[in-house]
């Protein structure tokens, strides 16, 4: 009999987890990430996507965001709902973060394509 692993599987794509970098109009208007340039690097995670069950749907909706994707990665410390996730060069707002002692589950919005 095969021993199954104990680790969690993260094989449904890549993430990078990246904060907006503080940038400013000739105005002083905060302007919106739309490139790499435009963002700080944190990490690099291998993640599993999760379903999007009706309470997650209607708890983002009560906090003011679209569900749009929900993962789950290892936990690294660091990553808050004020990051930015990039999936196959779309950019996502990481919405809402639950952390356990060893998974962080990303609750994400889309942004759009990056530049």
């Amino acid at each position: 009999m095969q021993k199954r692993s104990e680790f969690a599987r993260y094989n449904d794509g890549v993430v990078h987890i990246y904060r907006e970098t503080e940038r400013r109009s000739n105005f002083g208007a905060k302007l919106n990430a739309t490139a790499l340039d435009d963002l700080q690097f944190i990490a690099k995670l291998s993640y599993a996507e999760q379903s999007k069950r009706q309470q997650d749907i209607e708890f983002a909706n009560q906090q003011g965001f679209s569900l749009e994707l929900k993962i789950r990665t290892r936990f690294i410390k660091g990553i808050d709902n004020k990051c930015k996730a990039v999936i196959n060069g779309v950019l996502y707002d990481v919405s809402y973060v639950d952390a356990t002692k060893t998974e962080l589950y990303l609750y994400m919005q889309e942004v759009g394509d990056l530049a």
